[in-house]
């Protein structure tokens, strides 16, 4: 599908959005697990730019349900899923959003996901309110980096104008919007801001926990999720990295305590729900099912005890495995994405010959 671009040139914007805002229903649909961290904040900044906020509560045992109740624009959805069915739960959203009748422009994002400050009046805002049905649009995505002096550029689709293209919400990485029958339009104005890098720690513990889930529920082999998630250092896989304008976040006061810095040492030694939720899988499973995966640099008995539970989680590995993830942390960009031959034929072996003995 060709990509279209956007021409930036003033249209009157603030004039077409009024006239455009009065026949298009603006949605935003999110599911949340556990979010409170950042739920406030999201859901102030989508009450600027959304009629309607979708928010699906899954199997959370923070204060998110409630943070999401203190907001007029919200409505809250029980997501009574099981396993890593991201799909799914997409699909569920997706479908209360087209309970609203009349033309609709949905945005499918995270909690941890917002629209630059620069939307307001901008003329890209205005263009996709009229639209027509079944356009995509694609934003730069970009993960701000610790301090928001510097953001990884990326390209992600998350807005349409619904045309009722089925979504399937079948598999766990499926984009976030249906496969609609219109052209996809890049914007270049209006950005959109993840946040998950700010707080490092918080990202790794999400992809620990991701690589047990891959183990334990969908059957994904050890090889594989030490090269897609990340353990220790933060990776860009080659993305630019662009200057953070400060218009971007203007009016997200909520950022300013990131800035410094000064707090990241607290940061990583905090406990999150992911962390409980290992812990749960070595009690369930034994640590030695997870010997393979390139998680133990964690010290798992202290953030045991700093959950308050009891338990012995030692790290397992052999030299051999703690080589493998050594090797892996060093090379991860060139396995997961260096097409030349000889990083080729590490990942055949990596499938092929590790494979016989359980990666």
């Amino acid at each position: 599908m060709p990509v279209a671009t956007v021409n930036s040139t003033p249209i009157n914007g603030t004039n077409r959005i009024e006239e455009a805002a009065s026949t298009v229903n603006v949605i935003c649909v999110v599911p949340v697990r556990n979010e409170s961290w950042v739920l406030p904040h999201f859901l102030e900044c989508a009450s600027s730019w959304a009629d309607v906020i979708i928010v699906g509560h899954h199997r959370c045992t923070d204060q998110s349900a409630a943070i999401a109740r203190r907001f007029e624009k919200v409505r809250l959805v029980s997501l009574d899923t099981t396993g890593d069915d991201r799909g799914l739960r997409r699909k569920l959203l997706l479908d209360e959003a087209r309970k609203i009748s009349g033309e609709r422009l949905i945005f499918s994002i995270d909690a941890d996901e917002m629209i630059s400050a620069n939307w307001l009046s901008n003329p890209e805002w205005a263009m996709m309110l009229n639209a027509p049905r079944g356009a995509r649009f694609q934003f730069d995505w970009l993960e701000i980096l610790p301090g928001l002096a510097q953001a990884a550029v990326f390209a992600k689709i998350v807005a349409f104008k619904d045309d009722g293209t089925d979504y399937i919400g079948a598999v766990k990485h499926e984009p976030p919007i249906p496969a609609t029958r219109g052209e996809i339009v890049h914007l270049h104005d209006i950005k959109l801001l993840h946040y998950i890098l700010m707080e490092p720690e918080r990202m790794f513990s999400k992809h620990r926990w991701n690589k047990c889930l891959g183990i334990v529920q969908l059957g994904k082999r050890p090889w594989d999720m030490c090269i897609m998630y990340q353990d220790i250092k933060i990776k860009q896989y080659d993305a630019p990295s662009v200057p953070v304008d400060e218009k971007w976040l203007k009016g997200y006061e909520w950022l300013n305590e990131y800035r410094s810095g000064k707090d990241q040492q607290e940061r990583c030694e905090r406990c999150y729900w992911y962390d409980e939720e290992v812990l749960g899988y070595f009690d369930k499973y034994g640590t030695n099912r997870f010997r393979k995966l390139n998680i133990w640099h964690v010290d798992w008995n202290k953030k045991a005890q700093l959950l308050g539970r009891t338990g012995q989680y030692d790290d397992p590995r052999s030299s051999c495995e703690k080589w493998i993830h050594k090797f892996i942390e060093s090379n991860r960009e060139n396995l997961k994405c260096n097409h030349i031959f000889r990083w080729r034929l590490a990942r055949l072996l990596g499938k092929t010959v590790l494979k016989k003995f359980g990666w």
